[in-house]
């Protein structure tokens, strides 16, 4: 038997139910995965709460960590045994089990040197962080950003892939966040009580040469309006207007078409880890192997926010409908 997190109707993190299943087989090409480490995501959030939700019930989870123990017909060159990682196909997106299967082509192989909980922390946050800064805006060393929610899981991803990129970084948080900002070399800005336009006005001569907005919704036309000449606005997330529903939704995405209007030099973006310019499972799979490769290197040490059993998946969702901790949450599987 398996066990598998079901999601039967949108609502709190108590909806989340987890449930005993048949041990699944893996199809022609595809491996079994008995899975060590789950990632949990704003957007496991955002379906359990009926935004952009699969039709019900479906397991969320966008990506694992484990250790193959079966394997399909045809696969050749992969070993029972063999630790790896793996992006979720969709639609829900299914990592939230104790077994799934997937295609050979997704795999990741996981250095020795490298922690489960590290390999997981180092996936669809860090990939995400990586793709932005390099593969979707390009930024080069010198040039700055601004990162909202910068404390958060992406947005720590986007400070230490910054930091190390030559990135000049500004960030917004709470206040009581402000020293993991530093840390990373991020001037904070207090969300709260600090107007984020004023302040990089103040911080900078000419703006920022790109954001990061998981926000969404009217706050996209504020911090536009913290651009420079040429600037890019990359919006990767709609977190602003989950609580308002569908209605919530449409008008952030309202927001979004006014601004990409603008006829002034400056660019705005929408960020899909699989379905933007640079972005694939093949190019999510590199990008894993090669933030794994620095992991074992010692270059790179992601912050784990919680490791919660998956048998208590709820309280993970409860850590992050309230922003609770810094960095990533993690399920375990063990």
């Amino acid at each position: 038997m398996s066990r598998r997190v079901l999601v039967a109707k949108r609502g709190g993190p108590s909806v989340l139910e987890v449930r005993s299943q048949d041990l699944p087989n893996p199809g022609s090409g595809q491996v079994r995965i008995r899975v060590h480490r789950a990632g949990v995501a704003y957007g496991d959030v955002m379906r359990r709460k009926g935004v952009l939700a699969p039709p019900w019930s479906f397991t969320p989870g966008y990506d694992v960590v484990g250790v193959v123990d079966g394997l399909g017909s045809g696969v050749q060159d992969v070993q029972v045994g063999a630790r790896v990682a793996s992006m979720m196909p969709g639609p829900g997106f299914g990592g939230y089990a104790d077994h799934v299967c997937v295609k050979t082509a997704r795999l990741v192989s996981i250095p020795d040197e490298v922690t489960d909980d590290t390999a997981i922390a180092l996936g669809l946050n860090y990939i995400t962080a990586r793709q932005l800064i390099h593969r979707f805006v390009d930024l080069k060393p010198g040039q700055s950003a601004l990162v909202h929610g910068a404390a958060g899981g992406v947005g720590t991803a986007l400070l230490d892939l910054g930091h190390r990129h030559g990135l000049t970084l500004y960030g917004t948080a709470s206040k009581g966040k402000h020293d993991h900002l530093r840390a990373r070399d991020c001037i904070p800005i207090d969300y709260r009580s600090e107007d984020c336009v004023a302040r990089i006005a103040d911080l900078t001569e000419a703006g920022v040469d790109a954001v990061f907005d998981g926000i969404g919704g009217a706050h996209l036309a504020q911090t536009y309006q913290t651009l420079g000449e040429g600037g890019t606005l990359v919006s990767f997330g709609i977190s602003g207007d989950v609580e308002k529903g569908l209605i919530g939704v449409a008008v952030g995405v309202s927001t979004f078409a006014r601004l990409k209007l603008k006829m002034d030099g400056k660019r705005v973006c929408m960020y899909n880890i699989t379905a933007s310019k640079g972005t694939s499972p093949a190019h999510c799979r590199d990008d894993w192997q090669h933030l794994l490769g620095m992991a074992a290197r010692g270059e790179l040490a992601p912050v784990i926010g919680a490791v919660v059993p998956l048998d208590e998946v709820a309280k993970a969702h409860d850590l992050m409908d309230r922003a609770a901790v810094r960095g990533k949450v993690i399920l375990s599987c063990d």
